[in-house]
């Protein structure tokens, strides 16, 4: 057996292990409104660390990049005017690719 296929394997096990058991506590169990609250902003902080320091801290040569900071932008713009992540993502994405494209920075 190759070893990709096999670390694979070991990698569906793990992660079946870790998420089974809180699947079935969660059938017998309510979770309380306060912990519901909290654990629906666990994507926006998710999202938010992964996309703000490369926007932020993206330097080039001591300089912020124009390409990040433009992609961020819009995607936030976006973001706000649709109120769904795919369609900010998508326009992120495809201002970088414009950029590069384009401007051949």
């Amino acid at each position: 057996m190759d070893n990709v296929v096999l670390y694979i394997l070991l990698m569906a096990l793990v992660t079946y292990l870790t998420r089974f058991p809180m699947l079935l506590i969660s059938t017998r169990w309510s979770v309380p409104d306060w912990l519901k609250r909290g654990l629906a902003m666990v994507p926006v902080g998710v999202f938010s660390s992964l996309t703000v320091p490369p926007i932020l801290f993206h330097l080039r040569d001591g300089q912020w990049s124009p390409e990040y900071l433009a992609a961020g932008v819009i995607a936030l713009a976006v973001g706000l005017w649709r109120k769904h992540i795919v369609w900010a993502l998508l326009a992120g994405v495809a201002v970088l690719i414009g950029w590069r494209l384009f401007l051949g920075l």
